[in-house]
């Protein structure tokens, strides 16, 4: 065995191969001197001849609990360099980051979100050709369905919603959720129109802190997407939904000038 020395401390290591030799050596004197124990006992030795047996067995017992004098020193030095690599974690900015494969991940984990985290406010934004009825899985009908629920269990959250109008289905489905939701005080929605033929980003931020984004496939149905956990990167979105919800029109004004 080595005595391994505190970095800042000197000093000379044995040659590991005379370290085994002298353990092999201390092992066979081990041996010998039970060997020698038991013959003594057989012949009725003189307690003298038990001696040089003795002396080498402290010797053993010596050379096993020398090198631990400096665990303590080694002990201490490990201790801070957990300390400093806790620090070290703890100072590192780790997000949360999640990717959806299909609808019903991306839904079900949004609401599941809704429904057990979001607390004071959900911002979400919806630009698809398709409305939010045309979703099958029943994960999607869940979260569309949390969204009203929680903005109706407590008035004093607030939901603010941005619709993206650019096709007839979308149309027709906007007067349709204007008067599902018009007694909803805490609910708003806003209305954008959207002239490109083609679905763009979607997003969901829940108190600023968590962020959902969805992104559209082939086929109306299919979506992927991914959640981010982080407040400073959330206001990013936040800030993005901000001069997009100053612009956008009012639900209630949009239906009445749309007739």
């Amino acid at each position: 065995m080595i005595e391994r020395l505190p970095r800042d401390r000197p000093g000379v290591r044995v040659p590991r191969s005379l370290d085994r030799v002298e353990d092999r050596l201390i092992l066979v004197a081990c041996l010998i001197l039970a060997g020698g124990s038991v013959v003594g006992a057989i012949f009725d030795w003189s307690p003298v001849v038990y001696l040089p047996f003795i002396f080498l067995a402290l010797y053993a017992i010596l050379r096993i609990l020398l090198p631990l004098r400096g665990l303590r020193e080694t002990l201490r030095q490990t201790q801070v360099e957990l300390a400093e690599m806790q620090d070290r974690l703890l100072d590192h900015e780790c997000v949360d980051f999640r990717r959806y494969e299909n609808n019903a991940e991306l839904y079900g984990a949004l609401a599941e979100v809704v429904s057990s985290e979001a607390r004071n406010q959900i911002d979400t934004w919806y630009v698809r050709r398709v409305p939010p009825t045309a979703f099958v899985q029943k994960e999607a009908k869940r979260y569309f369905a949390s969204v009203l629920n929680w903005a109706k269990s407590d008035p004093s959250r607030c939901v603010r919603r941005v619709i993206c109008v650019n096709s007839p289905e979308m149309r027709e489905w906007v007067h349709r959720h204007h008067a599902e939701t018009r007694q909803i005080a805490n609910y708003e929605a806003r209305i954008v129109e959207w002239a490109t033929n083609a679905d763009l980003l979607n997003m969901a931020i829940i108190d600023e802190r968590i962020v959902f984004l969805a992104f559209s496939g082939a086929t109306d149905q299919a979506i992927r997407g991914m959640s981010i956990r982080d407040a400073g990167v959330a206001k990013y979105f936040t800030d993005f939904f901000n001069q997009h919800w100053q612009a956008a029109t009012r639900l209630t004004a949009w239906v009445k000038n749309a007739g």
